[in-house]
């Protein structure tokens, strides 16, 4: 699947669980410079999807400050990656407190999203980290702007 196809997934699964809104690579000019790829919000948490094709996409990312070394820096109470079949190895490569699904076609074309790795979502437990408020904020505020009449 490519990365528009996983946004697509990301999107769906952040539905299904309630959320809204639901923005996926909305730019906004905030402390990190950080792009969502798809991110949602429930009424006690965010949720952040980082969608990966590659391998080499995924290893990549491990270089965003926000990730690894400023993990309070990055938006989402709760984040994850979707990726293709492959993409992580094993839950020893997700920064910690995150979360990995991946999605695969079944022999029927339904697509399946399957817990591979590190934290599930679960909306009863209390989240695994603390998202910046300050950049999803300004994420929200960027949406609302676009559809203002002011």
């Amino acid at each position: 699947m490519n990365h528009k196809m996983l946004i697509c997934h990301a999107k769906r699964q952040l539905m299904s669980w309630k959320c809204y809104p639901v923005l996926s690579e909305l730019v906004t000019c905030n402390s990190t410079g950080e792009i969502p790829d798809a991110i949602g919000w429930t009424c006690r948490a965010s949720i952040l999807f980082e969608c990966k094709v590659s391998r080499a996409d995924f290893l990549r990312d491990r270089g965003k400050l926000f990730r690894f070394d400023l993990p309070d820096h990055g938006m989402g109470d709760w984040r994850f990656y979707l990726t293709n079949p492959g993409v992580v190895h094993s839950t020893d490569e997700l920064p910690p407190g995150w979360g990995c699904y991946e999605i695969a076609e079944g022999g029927d074309k339904k697509v399946r999203l399957l817990h591979m790795f590190g934290i599930k979502y679960c909306w009863t437990e209390s989240s695994p980290l603390q998202g910046n408020k300050k950049n999803e904020i300004t994420m929200l505020r960027s949406l609302l702007r676009r559809f203002s009449d002011v």
